[in-house]
């Protein structure tokens, strides 16, 4: 059940940040609620969690949006699974860990898409993408990650939700 519920989250999460979440733009940024799904899940439960939403999530987008596929699904997933690492040292009632992962995961991911979009020859300039993407995308997710966070670690605690998905 587990696995059908994270999956029907990983649509529901495309479906909203390509149609609804494009209106939740401020100074033409807005949050990446894909990091906040995988940042909570892995902070729940662990690297292949993370891992596995990651790269689910980042191949769905590359299918529909992306130029090169596995850019997305590369970086997301090795977002999750470089979050998922500590989440045995993290105490996951409080909010506190969704902000500062939030914030972690948009720089790691930012920085490994960067990286390969660089090696592809595109021209993106580093530090146009840090002042006007990295920066203010990594205060939104902090702002909205917790409030993610919690409704998911509700959602995660319920009765149907004691399988693995790995």
């Amino acid at each position: 059940m587990r696995t059908l519920i994270i999956s029907l989250l990983i649509l529901l999460n495309f479906i909203l940040e390509s149609t609804l979440f494009q209106y939740t733009r401020i100074f033409g940024v807005k949050p990446d609620f894909t990091i906040i799904l995988i940042t909570s899940y892995a902070i729940m439960q662990g690297s292949a969690a993370g891992s596995f939403i990651g790269l689910a999530s980042g191949l769905l987008q590359d299918l529909f949006f992306g130029s090169a596929m596995g850019v997305n699904g590369l970086s997301y997933m090795l977002t999750g699974y470089l979050i998922g690492q500590s989440n045995e040292n993290v105490f996951k009632d409080s909010f506190v860990p969704s902000i500062i992962f939030n914030i972690g995961a948009v720089f790691v991911y930012q920085h490994l898409f960067f990286l390969i979009t660089y090696f592809s020859k595109n021209n993106i300039s580093y530090i146009y993408a840090l002042i006007n993407i990295m920066i203010p995308q990594s205060i939104y997710n902090a702002i909205l990650g917790p409030i993610g966070y919690r409704l998911l670690y509700k959602l995660d605690e319920k009765s149907f939700m004691d399988n693995k998905i790995y």
